[in-house]
């Protein structure tokens, strides 16, 4: 009877653990990609009950076809550092007026996120911490299998890209006189604007040791001085 009951607890036991979702498990299926007015195609991936694109925005043209300014003291898009290839790369980068246009930054059909469609994708990560992990793309440059600095304060955790979206260290732009642009922290860090919910004041998050950060900025500079990657999420229909 003894023998019984132990060998039962055992059967409980790894039919529990088959039950639980592993940390190494895949967290997305593959979407069928999406194109921007300009031709530029975008991988994109399912996870959970939303579909992401796997790649930064690169745009100059919003949907409706309207150009993004560029130039002169109301620029909204900007290349880091200059760098064609950069672009190719990592994506542009965008400043909030930009990321709230009503004429549509994204994909005709696609959005710029809200800080609850982020919310909701942490949430199926598990959390601030291991979404970090899994939204983060693989490897680092020393070993030459990925675009991330190896290990630093900044850095302390690689990623496993479980969740498919591929985070890469962007960098971002910072301007205080609308003429100069300073460019830091590509290979180190990224973030991604986020629409508020209710008060209009710019949010980002960023993917940053030892967890994704959520900031809410203050102040109206923020709309105009500060350049971050985009994510687009498709509209729900």
């Amino acid at each position: 009877m003894k023998r019984t009951f132990i060998i039962s607890q055992f059967i409980v036991f790894f039919t529990f653990l088959g039950c639980q979702k592993s940390d190494h498990s895949i967290l997305y299926v593959e979407g069928n990609g999406v194109k921007d007015i300009e031709g530029n195609f975008y991988s994109t991936v399912i996870i959970g009950d939303q579909e992401w694109m796997a790649e930064n925005l690169k745009t100059d043209f919003f949907c409706n076809g309207d150009s993004i300014p560029s130039t002169g003291d109301s620029v909204q898009v900007l290349v880091y550092d200059s760098n064609p290839q950069n672009a190719a790369i990592y994506g542009k980068l965008y400043n909030f007026n930009a990321a709230n246009e009503i004429s549509g930054l994204c994909p005709c059909g696609w959005e710029v996120p809200t800080e609850l469609d982020y919310a909701r994708l942490i949430d199926y990560l598990g959390g601030y911490k291991d979404a970090m992990k899994k939204m983060k793309s693989t490897g680092n440059l020393t070993d030459g299998n990925g675009l991330w600095v190896k290990r630093n304060l900044q850095n302390l955790y690689e990623g496993n890209n479980l969740s498919g979206f591929n985070a890469l260290p962007g960098g971002y732009a910072i301007t205080n006189d609308f003429l100069t642009y300073k460019y830091a922290y590509q290979d180190t860090f990224t973030a991604f604007w986020a629409l508020p919910i209710s008060v209009n004041r710019p949010i980002s998050y960023h993917i940053i040791t030892p967890q994704i950060g959520k900031i809410k900025h203050p102040g109206p500079l923020v709309f105009d001085q500060l350049y971050y990657s985009v994510r687009c999420i498709k509209k729900n229909k």
